[in-house]
């Protein structure tokens, strides 16, 4: 079967996410305190981190969605400062634009740009993601067709929503699709329960968990990838 679309990971595929994630809390903090020092002054970041853990428990509905859950954090911390309902909702945009564009400055692994170029000259590429990272902020919006996340579809990977719906949204079998990410259970998993073949990139050099179905491929640089699609 032809091989018409290759799908990818975001996070810990493309770029190392919890150093951008912790860059990204820690620039917001400074942000705070010098505009809104009496959120620094109660919170340090760890709390802060805590707070939005637990206000993603309370509320399962937009768990899911990470921009949702971001902007119900800042709600949270607006009303606690007693802000009037014009002054809250300015401040849920201002801080979220700059925690949305410091999420956004990410440090690419030195295989992403050389190997999106080199399979967008034969393939369709589509980013799917559990995260709200934008790839046109973050400049590889010329190399993806699309951008497919856990919020517009309504669940997280690996529920099979997300592939199926995926599916459905470009018009493909599950056979013309291949998926590339790095966590054995929410991009492989959740890939092979909707038919998708899936390979893993074990940049770290995992063990695989011997409780889950191997992936269709397994590779440690992305950079192979070019080669080992060309070959099926």
């Amino acid at each position: 079967m032809t091989i018409k679309l290759l799908t990818f990971d975001l996070d810990d595929t493309l770029w190392p996410c919890m150093a951008t994630i912790l860059k990204t809390e820690e620039r917001l903090h400074q942000w705070f305190n010098e505009h809104h020092p009496d959120i620094p002054n109660q919170y340090s970041i760890k709390q802060l981190r805590g707070k939005r853990i637990q206000l993603a428990k309370k509320h399962q509905h937009i768990a899911h969605d990470l921009t949702a859950l971001r902007k119900k954090s800042f709600a949270q911390l607006s009303q606690e400062m007693g802000h009037t309902p014009q002054q809250e909702k300015h401040f849920i945009q201002e801080a979220f634009d700059f925690y949305f564009n410091e999420r956004n400055k990410v440090n690419l692994y030195e295989d992403v740009i050389p190997t999106l170029e080199a399979l967008k000259a034969n393939y369709q590429l589509g980013a799917v993601t559990n995260g709200n990272a934008d790839i046109y902020l973050i400049g590889l919006g010329h190399l993806f067709a699309f951008s497919w996340s856990a919020a517009d579809a309504g669940q997280q990977k690996p529920h099979p929503v997300v592939f199926d719906s995926l599916l459905e949204k470009q018009q493909l079998k599950a056979s013309e699709v291949i998926h590339i990410g790095d966590d054995p259970i929410t991009d492989i998993q959740g890939a092979q329960q909707s038919g998708i073949r899936s390979i893993w990139l074990n940049r770290n050099k995992s063990p695989w968990p011997k409780e889950l179905n191997p992936p269709f491929i397994e590779i440690d640089q992305l950079n192979q990838l070019p080669a080992i699609i060309k070959a099926l």
